[in-house]
Order: C-alpha cells, then sequence, then structure tokens
C-alpha cells in the first residue's frame, strides 16, 4: 500500500509543479478568474493523481494474477 501512497503524492508533487511553471504562460496578469482557474487546475490535479496511482494498482494486481 505504501508503494502507491508514494505514487499518488509523486504525482500530485510533478503536477502541480508544472501547473504553476506553465499556468503563466498562458494568463496574461490582471484577470480576475486567474484563482480560479489555479483552484481548479488544483482540483482536477488532485483527482487525476488518484486515479493514476488506482490504475497503476489495477496493473500491479493483473499480473499478480497472471
Amino acid at each position: 500500500m505504501q508503494k502507491y501512497i508514494s505514487v499518488f503524492f509523486l504525482v500530485i508533487f510533478v503536477s502541480v509543479i508544472l501547473f504553476f511553471i506553465f499556468a503563466p504562460v498562458y494568463m496574461n496578469g490582471g484577470n480576475p478568474a486567474e484563482e480560479a482557474v489555479h483552484a481548479v487546475g488544483t482540483i482536477i490535479i488532485v483527482l487525476i493523481s488518484f486515479l493514476i496511482a488506482q490504475i497503476y494498482y489495477l496493473i500491479d494486481l493483473i499480473k499478480k494474477k497472471m
């Protein structure tokens, strides 16, 4: 279980770093919706990170059964 938790946090860490590196490229300052975009982006990152960890777990489970 510890392996899947570490995968989850690794994906979150890398995704957040990439999000904050590339987000300013697409935003031109002064936009009042900027905070909303960051909040929605962060929520999406967390949810997709959870899905990646679950897919990793399923792949590992299938390999053990074969």
